[in-house]
């Protein structure tokens, strides 16, 4: 039986009861996975889930602990930037494990991948358990450890074509958080990914302005965009979030589609760190070997 740890870099859990942390523990089992929670998993400090050194000792713990063969996070919230000078990542350069977690996570997986090489899944965190909406996602996240990732349908394509790179991203405002620092990865060849949620579009506007005059655009082979979920504009006037993108990406001279992954998304996780094919003639993002 594989072991997964569960740390929680970010923000506290109000759904990790002693009842729903034996419903995880049991659902996890079914599916053959034995779940440890790491020492400080369960604190809360205001909007952290504790203090930033147990976070990232917690972090170090679990990808250095030989019994453990994937980490995950227990939510997103706030908080994994905070962590990120405080990790030993030549240390973490042996310890390659899978590393599942969304939103806030962003900024604590692109780091581990940009200067540990660590790689993983974006959309599924372990409170994500607790619900029967997410049984699709579920499967899809297990499928994904066994190394059989269904094929991502494209929903919608922006700009038609044929692309391969490493896929690294998440979050959106997380991942424009590391914009100029050293945890930001080289994007020269790589395919962004890139979801958010509850953002005006003029918001989302000015992270992709970020991306562009950072030379991204110029750099990455393709994009993929996941859900933009409740990404609208409070005044009719200032338009919506499918113009943005439309601006951004109607002309853009490499693929770019969009995918059923996010926040509120119910079916897929993405690859990242690792090499994906998007393919727009035949409506398709996987992950390959």
């Amino acid at each position: 039986m594989k072991k997964i740890a569960l740390i929680s870099p970010s923000s506290p859990s109000p759904d990790l009861t002693p009842d729903t942390i034996k419903q995880i523990q049991s659902l996890l089992g079914e599916a053959g996975y034995q779940i440890h929670f790491e020492s400080h998993a369960l604190d809360s400090e205001r909007y952290l889930a504790g203090a930033d050194e147990d976070r990232a000792t917690d972090v170090m713990r679990a990808f250095t602990d030989d019994t453990t063969d994937i980490v995950m996070t227990t939510r997103g919230g706030y908080g994994s930037p905070r962590i990120l000078d405080r990790l030993d990542y030549d240390i973490l350069k042996k310890c390659h494990k899978p590393f599942l977690t969304l939103s806030d996570g962003t900024a604590l997986q692109t780091a581990l991948y940009t200067l540990a090489g660590i790689t993983g899944y974006s959309g599924v965190q372990a409170t994500f358990w607790l619900k029967e909406k997410n049984k699709a996602l579920i499967q899809t996240a297990l499928l994904a450890l066994q190394g059989q990732l269904p094929p991502i349908p494209i929903q919608k394509t922006l700009s038609p074509g044929q692309a391969e790179g490493v896929m690294i991203g998440g979050n959106l405002t997380v991942f424009c958080s590391l914009l100029g620092t050293r945890y930001f990865p080289d994007m020269t060849g790589k395919i962004l990914v890139m979801e958010d949620v509850n953002e005006s579009p003029y918001k989302v506007d000015r992270l992709l302005a970020h991306l562009r005059l950072s030379g991204v655009f110029n750099q990455v082979a393709g994009i993929v965009l996941g859900d933009f979920s409740s990404c609208i504009a409070t005044d009719p006037n200032d338009g919506t979030i499918e113009e943005v993108f439309q601006d951004y990406f109607g002309h853009a001279p490499f693929p770019v589609v969009q995918i059923n992954y996010g926040h509120r998304n119910r079916e897929t996780v993405v690859p990242v760190g690792k090499k994906v094919l998007i393919d727009s003639k035949h409506q398709i993002v996987k992950e390959l070997p």
